[in-house]
């Protein structure tokens, strides 16, 4: 999916456009591990594995926010370091360091499905290698994960923050804006949790953002 396009989406919920809707964190933890029920949490993830782009918002929600609940959450865990040192002084990346990327990368998503940068750099070495059909995939996961907080909320205030798993799904939605941070607080309502980070002058106007933080504040584990 192309960056313009994502922007559109994204704009659209950030104005408050579409239905906004909390997760409710008990519901679906119960949803989650029911084996009888279609938000059963393995099948959920085969789906997101394929690219399935046939999602609700219910589901969505369900499939990243059910993840939480699963054994292989770690909010805090750098799964990506070894990656990014990899990576590291390299403008490009020719075909056979491409594969062992894509190794690397594929690790990191076995630990966590949701890691966006790794799931960004597959898409990456996919589309130089030409495998466009993997390239999608990739593209119909992060849209999964893009789709699933915004309907969360527009982050206009800590009544409509966005929800997030950790903190850099945070910058991702930044991204996917064209916005830059200017500084990062942290602030507790009402016994929620929220970073408020701070946004560098914009087309947009937006001077803030606030995501709920509830789901790993406090939880190193």
């Amino acid at each position: 999916m192309k960056k313009t396009l994502l922007l559109l989406v994204f704009m659209g919920a950030i104005l408050a456009f579409g239905q906004i809707t909390p997760p409710n964190y008990k519901k679906i933890e119960k949803a989650v591990a029911d084996k009888n029920s279609e938000l059963y949490y393995p099948k959920l993830l085969e789906r997101y594995q394929t690219g399935d782009t046939t999602f609700t918002t219910e589901e969505l929600q369900h499939l990243y926010y059910g993840f939480v609940f699963q054994k292989n959450y770690h909010p805090y865990e750098n799964e990506d370091s070894k990656l990014k040192e990899y990576l590291k002084g390299k403008e490009g990346l020719n075909d056979e360091e491409c594969l062992e990327v894509i190794k690397m990368a594929k690790e990191v998503l076995e630990k966590n499905p949701f890691k966006v940068s790794a799931i960004n750099t597959l898409s990456y070495c996919y589309d130089q290698l030409d495998s466009m059909d993997m390239v999608k995939n990739c593209d119909n996961k992060t849209r999964a994960i893009a789709l699933a907080i915004i309907s969360s909320g527009n982050g206009m205030g800590a009544d409509k923050a966005f929800f997030v798993n950790e903190i850099g799904h945070e910058y991702f939605i930044l991204s996917l804006y064209g916005l830059f941070p200017e500084g990062q607080s942290l602030e507790t309502k009402k016994k929620a949790h929220y970073d408020v980070l701070n946004i560098a002058e914009n087309e947009y106007g937006l001077k803030k953002l606030y995501f709920n933080i509830d789901s790993f504040y406090g939880k190193l584990f």
